[in-house]
């Protein structure tokens, strides 16, 4: 047998207490050590690898451990192909919900805007911002792959600056986010049309053309929706360091008319082309 088990911290918020007593209920039911259940978790060179000292203070509650360290607490403590594996995970990732947004409750302060008063991108990423706090304040990795098993990858790096109010999401972007942050149906929907308030604000006016003429490109709504999700991904890719941020994506194209110039028969002079 192992040495005794620590009292949970005395400092520790009542959700919290909450979540280190059923991990510590998960240890006596299965009767066995923090050193077995570190076993359990992998080898120790395995992503998934927690060791026996990390476990323990897992169930001590003196902080809010990560989620996927309480995940492989659940699942070390029991047979994994047994059914009530998926009721201990699902128990463990409410506990820590309700300690998560306990621990991010005083950055709740204050009311959230009304949707109606979000109409640029910095408002909608501090509003983003406080969902993700609601939502227990997943970090950016577990964002990118809840957004992944969703079907729209969302990568750190772009939520990060959608949630920082630098770029606005486009419309899969901001659904995927939304089920992230466990957002229901309905409001979700008003989130969308928050979206379409936002880009139609950004949108300039269309000009006013008297008499006939020739139909510009630019009017069709297909290019329309082209040419800003192009800019948009020229934005990220600039401020993620994928390009210079004097440059577009037309400096890495060379100029028809350079081309011609240099293989063309028109690049020598006109003595040689007798």
């Amino acid at each position: 047998m192992g040495r005794p088990t620590k009292p949970v911290a005395v400092g520790a918020s009542p959700r919290l207490r909450a979540l280190a007593a059923y991990l510590r209920q998960l240890k006596d039911e299965t009767r066995t050590t923090y050193a077995t259940l570190s076993e359990r978790t992998g080898p120790p060179n395995a992503p998934g690898y927690r060791g026996a000292s990390t476990l323990s203070q897992v169930a001590r509650g003196t902080h809010l451990p990560p989620f996927e360290t309480v995940l492989a607490y659940a699942r070390a403590a029991g047979d994994p192909g047994n059914h009530s594996t998926q009721r201990r995970e699902a128990t463990a990732l409410s506990l820590w919900k309700a300690a998560a947004i306990e621990k991010a409750r005083p950055h709740l302060a204050g009311c959230g805007r009304r949707t109606r008063q979000v109409r640029t991108p910095a408002s909608l990423g501090q509003e983003l911002t406080r969902l993700r706090l609601r939502a227990g304040r997943p970090s950016y990795c577990a964002i990118e792959k809840a957004t992944k098993a969703d079907g729209h990858r969302v990568p750190r790096s772009t939520a990060h600056l959608i949630l920082n109010g630098k770029v606005l999401p486009s419309r899969e972007q901001l659904s995927v986010l939304l089920k992230a942050f466990d957002v229901s149906v309905a409001d979700a929907a008003r989130w969308h049309v928050v979206l379409d308030r936002i880009e139609d604000r950004r949108r300039p006016p269309e000009p006013t053309w008297r008499g006939r003429g020739y139909a510009c490109a630019d009017a069709d709504p297909a290019v329309q929706e082209y040419l800003e999700r192009r800019e948009r991904d020229e934005e990220i890719k600039r401020r993620t360091g994928q390009i210079h941020p004097d440059e577009t994506y037309e400096d890495y194209d060379e100029p028809e008319d350079e081309a011609k110039g240099k293989h063309g028969p028109l690049s020598r002079p006109p003595s040689e082309l007798s």
